[in-house]
């Protein structure tokens, strides 16, 4: 017969009360659905003629998207940090400031290949559900950065590799 047995300290259910919920982890919970959004509308009008007046609320919706998204990184980065496991979520909203607010693709994509050697900068080191909790923020964040750099927005036009074309022999 097995028995469940709670292998979790007592401690680690307790956030102290000055770790959470702070300003900037309540800002930084909307940044996932935002995010989301703004990507779901820019896939939309990636293959449509955005001049083309039949398509103006779709380009209005995803003006509308990246003003929210802007909007919460600045309520996020605006906000007091109280705790160490508020500073990731601080680097991570300057860092999507940057990638979405850079002129040429060049700009983000340099900064999207830095990520992978900073990931220490976006991550909470704390052992509590608080800090667990921001690091499940963090994940989809990333995920959703991930995507971003998929879309023709950030990503400039596709290059697609030309490889040597096969002779087929004639009949």
């Amino acid at each position: 017969m097995a028995k469940k047995i709670n292998n979790m300290s007592v401690g680690a259910l307790k956030a102290h009360p000055s770790q959470y919920p702070t300003p900037v982890a309540r800002a930084f919970a909307a940044l996932p659905c935002a995010l989301a959004r703004h990507i779901e509308t820019e896939r939309e009008i990636e293959d449509v003629d955005i001049w083309d007046l039949a398509f103006r609320d779709w380009l209005t919706d995803a003006e509308h998207a990246y003003a929210d998204v802007t909007t919460h990184l600045f309520n996020i980065t605006a906000a007091e940090v109280v705790c160490e496991d508020d500073k990731p979520l601080v680097r991570m909203a300057m860092l999507i400031d940057a990638l979405v607010g850079s002129e040429d693709p060049d700009t983000f994509e340099h900064l999207y290949r830095l990520l992978p050697q900073f990931e220490d900068l976006f991550q909470c080191h704390g052992q509590g559900p608080a800090a667990r909790h921001r690091d499940n923020m963090l994940c989809a964040v990333r995920r959703h950065i991930d995507t971003m750099a998929s879309l023709l927005t950030y990503d400039g036009v596709i290059e697609t590799e030309q490889t040597e074309m096969v002779q087929i022999p004639q009949l």
